[in-house]
């Protein structure tokens, strides 16, 4: 675990971490085990959230804060109950089916920016919803996730009220399992798909929400 203070004159942030996860089987515990183990180092605290799948001993040990939902409440609120948890200074929300290539996760924490690592397997142009860095103050003025999106298109709806703000980092690589969680969960169909983004659509009519680089 990282100490917060001083560092070449500078203070060092405070780094908290939230990994969202769906352990129903043996595969999805495992990839969430590997993602906190490669990351555990480098942040001061660790939010783990389970949305509805099995309580796991290893990710209670790994994490500060270990959430267990029974009922699976989906991806958006699984994600900002553990958002609005966190005590850093900079909350970095990342999937359970990544892991660290390479550089230092501090990197990511740049005043006023909404920062994301170098996913070479993400050929998202701007923002990456698999890994994101929020300063507090971002948070505080902009919020968290839209829940009326249950699984997918939140992370594109925050995209559209922080998209001056994004910047990338590519000093920081991540590798990503591509689809992994979402087929194993049994997610990745076009009927969810298919009314979340029409949710996305009406939002963006309405002039409540703002249109980034996903097209709905």
């Amino acid at each position: 675990m990282t100490l917060s203070g001083y560092r070449n004159g500078g203070k060092v942030p405070r780094i908290s971490m939230v990994i969202p996860t769906y352990t129903i089987n043996d595969e999805l515990e495992e990839l969430a085990v590997v993602a906190a183990l490669h990351y555990r180092d480098q942040v001061d605290e660790l939010i783990i959230t389970e949305d509805g799948g099995r309580l796991s001993k290893e990710l209670f040990e790994l994490s500060d804060v270990y959430l267990h939902n029974k009922h699976n409440a989906g991806f958006t609120r699984n994600v900002n109950r553990g958002w609005l948890l966190s005590t850093g200074d900079y909350t970095m929300i990342v999937n359970s089916d990544t892991k660290l290539l390479d550089g230092k996760l501090e990197d990511l924490c740049i005043p006023g920016k909404v920062t994301c690592p170098d996913v070479p397997t993400d050929f998202v142009t701007k923002m990456s919803g698999l890994f994101f860095c929020v300063p507090k103050e971002v948070k505080e003025k902009y919020g968290i996730l839209n829940e009326e999106m249950k699984i997918y298109c939140s992370d594109a709806e925050y995209e559209g009220r922080v998209y001056d703000l994004i910047e990338k980092v590519p000093s920081v690589r991540i590798y990503h399992e591509q689809s992994k969680t979402c087929t194993a969960a049994g997610v990745n169909n076009d009927e969810i798909l298919q009314r979340d983004r029409e949710i996305f659509a009406r939002l963006i009519k309405e002039g409540k929400a703002k249109q980034g680089d996903f097209k709905p």
